[in-house]
């Protein structure tokens, strides 16, 4: 009889061990598919960096400032690395996830950057030196969504204007006919 209690607690002893070992052993396997897991993920946002350092600023040259304003999912992110496909831009099949992974990274705050972060390496104005009106506030408001007031500090001819305004609509600015009429009196009027 002893030997029988002796023999079943030798082996309770053992599973004890063999399960404790399993547990510990599971558990530095999660901990290394995780790390493994933020590596790839890293990994991807670095490609990513690449990608739109490459492709986005032909087109977007203050892209972060984008980001941080249009704070998206990586799903809306992705229809918007589609959309810019769609009007040219060369990121190829295997880079979109990749700019995803950047863009859903880098996109948040609270929405509303700084002067000192839209206007950071360009020369032109900062929101102080805007003269006040109707047009500063639609400016502000449409606008400066994805541009820096660099930007409006460009004088063009009022023609010239038109243009970039309605090629902006196309490319989502949402303006009242009024208020582009606004708008291009306003930049029109700001002394260069």
């Amino acid at each position: 009889m002893q030997s029988r209690r002796r023999k079943i607690f030798t082996l309770t002893v053992c599973n004890v061990l063999v399960w404790t070992a399993a547990a510990h052993l599971s558990g530095k396997l999660e901990a290394q598919e995780a790390a493994s897991a933020q590596s790839g993920q890293q990994a991807h946002v670095e490609k990513g960096r690449q990608v739109v350092g490459q492709v986005c600023v032909a087109c977007h040259t203050n892209i972060l400032r984008m980001v941080q304003v249009h704070r998206q999912s990586p799903e809306q992110w992705k229809d918007t690395v589609y959309s810019m496909i769609g009007r040219g831009a060369q990121v190829m099949p295997d880079e979109v996830e990749d700019v995803t992974a950047f863009l859903a990274s880098n996109a948040g705050g609270n929405g509303q950057p700084s002067n000192r972060t839209a206007n950071a390496g360009r020369p032109g104005r900062d929101d102080q030196q805007m003269p006040e009106g109707e047009g500063k506030a639609i400016l502000q408001r449409t606008c400066q969504q994805c541009h820096d007031l660099a930007t409006a500090s460009t004088k063009l001819a009022a023609e010239e204007w038109s243009a970039v305004i309605a090629k902006m609509m196309t490319y989502g600015a949402k303006l009242t006919p009024a208020d582009q009429q606004k708008l291009i009196a306003y930049l029109n009027g700001i002394a260069k």
